[in-house]
């Protein structure tokens, strides 16, 4: 899916030509990393919309593992992006194969 891309401040970046418009590429990771972070209430009109990866992370045992990879398919599901494989058993290098 494309859309406008946000650089790691979360800023909008603009093209390369100078002339003021949002840099529009492909976007997957960015919703995917956007959704993970995001807590339950950050998006006003989707109240339910977000993972909230941080208090999982925190307390890493086999049952938070087991309800995070849910969540992350949930969630996923939400935002029309069809789940193929999810891998979760590496904190550090979450795997999420699929498509919008």
């Amino acid at each position: 899916m494309k859309d406008f891309i946000m650089d790691d401040d979360l800023l909008i970046v603009t093209d390369a030509m100078g002339n003021g418009d949002f840099a529009i590429k492909e976007a997957d990771q960015q919703n995917i990393e956007h959704l993970l972070l995001s807590q339950k209430g950050s998006y006003k009109e989707f109240p339910i919309l977000g993972v909230g990866i941080e208090k999982y992370i925190m307390s890493p045992d086999a049952t938070s593992r087991l309800r995070l990879e849910n969540e992350i398919d949930k969630q996923l599901s939400y935002d029309n992006f069809h789940v193929k494989t999810l891998d979760v058993n590496d904190l550090q290098n979450i795997k999420i194969d699929g498509n919008y």
